[in-house]
């Protein structure tokens, strides 16, 4: 079990990121919710993929009204965009548009910069030690 030193700096972590997200993305664009299927975009747009709807259903282990209801949100704001797959015109493939994947990118750089500098003064998650190396402390 992880000791309370490493759940608390995880915590902190990401309270940082959703703080972070929200001054990154409008809210009322982006939730918890659908934060994770922009993630799945992004993996896959940075290996060259686009996604089946049906993956990205599998992979959020949402229902599919409820993905295909961010979809339609994500994709009025610009972020995702879908499309028919040309060689099967029943699947839809979905993508993170340009636009999408920089304000994903500007999240990350952003996070990882502030991670960087807590880390410096060994308070960010990346000083800390794997929780396999707290298992034996004590708090």
């Amino acid at each position: 079990m992880a000791g309370d030193d490493f759940i608390a700096a995880m915590l902190g972590y990401e309270h940082r990121a959703r703080k972070l997200r929200n001054e990154t993305f409008d809210a009322a664009v982006i939730n918890d919710s659908s934060w994770p299927l922009l993630q799945d975009l992004l993996a896959a747009h940075l290996k060259g993929q686009k996604l089946r709807t049906k993956q990205l259903c599998a992979a959020s282990g949402l229902p599919q009204t409820t993905v295909l209801r961010y979809l339609d949100h994500l994709e009025r704001f610009g972020v995702v965009r879908r499309e028919s797959d040309p060689g099967d015109s029943r699947v839809t493939l979905v993508s993170v548009t340009e636009a999408g994947a920089l304000r994903m990118r500007e999240y990350y750089t952003r996070l990882l910069a502030i991670e960087r500098q807590l880390g410096r003064s060994e308070e960010g998650l990346f000083s800390l030690r794997a929780p396999a190396e707290n298992a034996g402390a004590k708090n």
